[in-house]
């Protein structure tokens, strides 16, 4: 905020300090937007701040996801630095077939922010941590500026920045989903669109243009949705321009918006290409689930079940399968109802400032509709201790479900992002307009409502302390990652998976996607969300492979598992140098399916049939050689 003289203009001793201070806050004002958004990431996710190399905030029942994204980001590091290859393909997991990584989401962006962190560490959980932190503090600041541009009020425009980046859903995402939790872009996004539309300015386009890119080789569903954001914002300023029969400015806008998709599809083109190939193609896993993974309407208006204690993202009596049901992973689009009473606030300025409320209301209602999926579902139970009601009158989503490209989503209720972007605005233009009254009559009030809004949805937002689990690392993974011979490992129990789809062990092959980024060797099995159905089960047909994928089945072996010339010759024919037998996950929990008894079977198979020999073991894992290998380097 600046002061004001009421001194004489001549007078220089008066008419200089307004200019420093104005100056000085200047100077100040992103230093302290920063540093207020970096205190309130730590706090918000407290006690993250002490255990940055060793603890994750992970979902216990469901860790899968968060060592995906641990191996996205060490994947992009390995292949662009120690590769020299192409990032979004891989056959260092689902070896020897591979796949591309175009319908992953590898989240490229959060790769390339890594790098400096990984190349002077080389600790991929401490990289990791420092990311969630940066996330929220970049999505804070993006959204103080969109906030601030929007009502040229500081307080206002840090509101919008803390409910935009700490809203609970994102705050849910928090456990796995890190494609959904980078919601930063967004904000710096809109903020040039509007701008553009201001100025018709060149450079706003192409600012727009970059963030949208962004958004594309992050995640594609948040650039999908962006798109849709564009367009209502076109479709918004057309029918302006056209009812004010502004010709010159309809001209300019629309130069200008041609101009931001340009650049963007220039830019996005290496991406885009190949991804719509893979679409087409039909050969890649698409899992529905639209209708599971709905908002329900009442998760609009429920808190989060992580307020408070924040020790479980489920509650009670629901399954976690089921995410969409209200206070579960997907079922938790708490608004706030301090954001609402604001948001409707700011309807009171429609007739005033017609363009500064109307926009983000059609935005906000949009993508709080959309996420609701093809039908509205209120107080739905997977307990069935609550009657759901179902409305057979469809929502507009079924419309975009049935779009090529852009429709078949998995997950309807993530659009409520960009729902709360546009509530954020919303909740900023209310609050500006009760401190403008106040400002008229008392300055003092309209300064302290302002404060006070921010501290009622930090604790309307309440979250720490977050779900931590300690993590650890072997030691002996260290001697498969020096080891610069030519060869590949497997990681028994062995399993391949993507999505809800999988085939052998399901918890073995997400093992592989958080353990491959220490020994940083090809692997058999692995966890991807998008992968070709070619291929996808070869490595059951293998002998050896086929008998470690399932030791607690009740089936008995075929007899090639038990013929030890196969198997031998199967390793040997794929390379197998190095097996790793998991016997807990790394965060120490037990491996479904596998227990003593399982472990025990696969000891003395890998001992009595394969050959292979243990030369390390701890809690968590036991790792074997060839017999060979271990004589070569014997003394």
């Amino acid at each position: 905020m600046t002061t004001e003289s009421s001194a004489p203009a001549g007078a220089p001793e008066v008419s200089t300090r307004p200019n420093r201070l104005s100056r000085w806050a200047r100077l100040s004002r992103w230093p302290v937007v920063t540093l207020f958004f970096s205190a309130a990431s730590v706090v918000q996710t407290w006690p993250l701040a002490k255990h940055m190399s060793d603890h994750l905030s992970v979902w216990w029942f469901f860790p899968y996801d968060a060592w995906a994204f641990l191996w996205n980001l060490w994947w992009v590091k390995y292949s662009l630095i120690d590769l020299q290859t192409n990032p979004f393909q891989t056959d260092y997991i689902f070896y020897p077939q591979g796949s591309h990584l175009y319908l992953h989401p590898l989240t490229f962006v959060n790769g390339l922010m890594s790098l400096p962190l990984q190349l002077i560490t080389g600790d991929i959980l401490l990289t990791y941590n420092v990311l969630l932190l940066v996330f929220l503090a970049l999505a804070g600041i993006g959204g103080y500026a969109l906030g601030h541009h929007v009502t040229r009020n500081h307080l206002a425009g840090l509101l919008a920045g803390y409910i935009f980046a700490f809203t609970p859903f994102i705050f849910m995402r928090m456990g796995g989903h890190i494609n959904v939790f980078a919601t930063w872009p967004i904000p710096f996004f809109v903020l040039f669109l509007v701008r553009l539309q201001e100025s018709s300015r060149i450079r706003d386009a192409v600012g727009a243009a970059i963030f949208w890119a962004i958004l594309t080789y992050n995640w594609l569903e948040f650039a999908t949705d962006a798109g849709l954001v564009f367009g209502i914002f076109f479709l918004y300023w057309v029918v302006v321009y056209l009812r004010r029969r502004d010709r010159e400015g309809l001209k300019r806008f629309l130069s200008r918006t041609a101009v931001l998709v340009g650049v963007w599809l220039v830019i996005s083109a290496p991406v885009l290409l190949f991804t719509l190939r893979d679409l087409r193609s039909g050969d890649y896993y698409q899992p529905g689930g639209d209708e599971s993974f709905s908002a329900d309407l009442l998760t609009y208006f429920t808190p989060s079940p992580l307020w408070g204690p924040g020790d479980s993202p489920v509650p009670a009596g629901h399954n976690p399968l089921h995410q969409a049901h209200v206070g579960s992973i997907e079922g938790t689009e708490y608004l706030g109802g301090l954001p609402l009473l604001l948001g409707t606030v700011a309807l009171f300025g429609l007739r005033r400032r017609l363009h500064r409320v109307l926009p983000w209301l059609i935005i906000f209602f949009f993508f709080a509709v959309m996420a609701l999926g093809p039908h509205l579902w209120i107080n739905d139970s997977t307990d069935f201790t609550v009657l759901g009601v179902s409305f057979s009158v469809p929502l507009p989503y079924q419309i975009f479900d049935k779009m090529p490209v852009i429709g078949g989503r998995r997950v309807p209720a993530r659009m409520i992002v960009f729902g709360v972007m546009a509530l954020s605005v919303l909740a900023a233009v209310g609050l500006d307009q009760i401190m403008s009254w106040l400002k008229r009559r008392l300055s003092v009030a309209a300064l302290a409502v302002g404060v006070l809004a921010l501290g009622l949805i930090g604790l309307e937002y309440w979250n720490p302390p977050v779900f931590l689990y300690e993590y650890t690392n072997s030691p002996g993974l260290e001697q498969i990652k020096n080891d610069s011979g030519d060869f590949t490992v497997l990681d028994a129990p062995l399993g391949r998976r993507t999505g809800w789809t999988f085939a052998g062990d399901a918890t073995g092959a997400a093992l592989v996607d958080y353990y491959q980024a220490f020994y940083q060797k090809p692997s058999f099995g692995g966890y991807l969300s998008r992968v070709k159905t070619e291929g996808f089960t070869w490595f059951q047909e293998q002998p050896g492979l086929h008998y470690l994928t399932c030791p607690s089945c009740p089936n008995p072996a075929s007899p090639d598992d038990l013929d030890r010339t196969k198997v031998r010759d199967a390793f040997e024919k794929n390379r197998i140098k190095y097996v790793i037998l998991h016997k807990l996950g790394p965060e120490k929990l037990g491996i479904s399916y596998v227990g003593e008894r399982e472990i025990q079977i696969m000891d003395q198979y890998l001992r009595n049939i394969v050959g292979f020999t243990p030369f390390y073991t701890d809690d968590n894992l036991t790792l074997y050689r060839q017999e060979a290998a271990n004589a070569a380097t014997a003394p």
